[in-house]
């Protein structure tokens, strides 16, 4: 206590009243600016674009509030502020420098978009996510959900240093089935069941619509589709395969091979 004042260290307790007025009213203006934004540019632009700029203008807004709260209300040098906090300055640089590595994965990301939203990816590498769903893009996270539900948050720097696999944007896939059956079964038979069921299927290659035949065939006739396949490749290649992967004691283990003409 200092006259008749009262002090959080260096700082008068009505100032620091007010630094954490300001700084809750930051955080409550931040959220609002970003709700804003979202329903003033969800219907003009991408769900992932504005996301990024709603995203954006909250980061300004806290980073505004918080430099304003610290330098006017507080009375502090931001230089001389972070230097007076000695050793747990020097913590605040090791841990802020894994945040600043997802910031700048997180920028690039939004600059390269090698995933977006609702996208279904593979991140390989360490961790192994599984075959995922984009959910959400952040600047230091992305928030994945795999096939069972589970929701995974991946730093960015994670993220753009692991290998990914992007099956939306492949336009097809190749989609792998093991089906085990007893030892002794009618092979035939099962065949033709699957074969069947497979022809029903209208996401299952070669069943492609009238109208998406032109788009298939100018899609295989694409640079990078022909440094892959054949130049003699047609989409009746793409029919379902039904093949004996193991025979072991009373089973038989077959491989379904299936092509899917897009990934929803």
């Amino acid at each position: 206590m200092a006259g008749n004042k009262v002090l959080i260290g260096t700082v008068p307790l009505e100032s620091f009243l007010l630094f954490l007025f300001t700084f809750i009213l930051t955080l409550i203006v931040g959220n609002v600016a970003y709700v804003v934004m979202r329903r003033l540019l969800d219907g003009r632009l991408s769900r992932h674009h504005s996301k990024i700029l709603a995203r954006a203008t909250h980061y300004t807004v806290l980073f505004g509030g918080i430099y304003l709260g610290i330098h006017n209300v507080l009375g502090k040098d931001l230089t001389a502020f972070a230097a007076s906090l000695g050793v747990f300055s020097i913590a605040l640089a090791f841990s802020s420098q894994q945040i600043i590595q997802n910031l700048v994965a997180g920028v690039l990301i939004a600059i390269e978009r090698p995933i977006r939203l609702e996208e279904w990816i593979e991140v390989g590498g360490a961790p192994e996510t599984g075959v995922c769903k984009v959910k959400d893009i952040t600047l230091t996270t992305t928030v994945l959900r795999n096939i069972n539900g589970r929701l995974i948050y991946l730093p960015n720097s994670v993220l753009l240093s692991s290998r990914i696999i992007n099956y939306s944007k492949s336009g097809f896939v190749e989609l792998p089935v093991q089906l085990t059956i007893p030892y002794g079964s009618d092979l035939k038979k099962i065949k033709r069941i699957v074969l069947a069921v497979a022809d029903e299927n209208a996401w299952i290659l070669p069943n492609v619509p009238i109208e998406e035949k032109s788009m298939m065939t100018q899609l295989l006739e694409m640079p990078r589709f022909k440094r892959v396949f054949e130049p003699d490749f047609y989409v009746t290649m793409f029919e379902p395969k039904v093949l004996i992967a193991d025979i072991s004691g009373s089973k038989i283990t077959l491989s379904i091979r299936i092509w899917l003409r897009e990934v929803n």
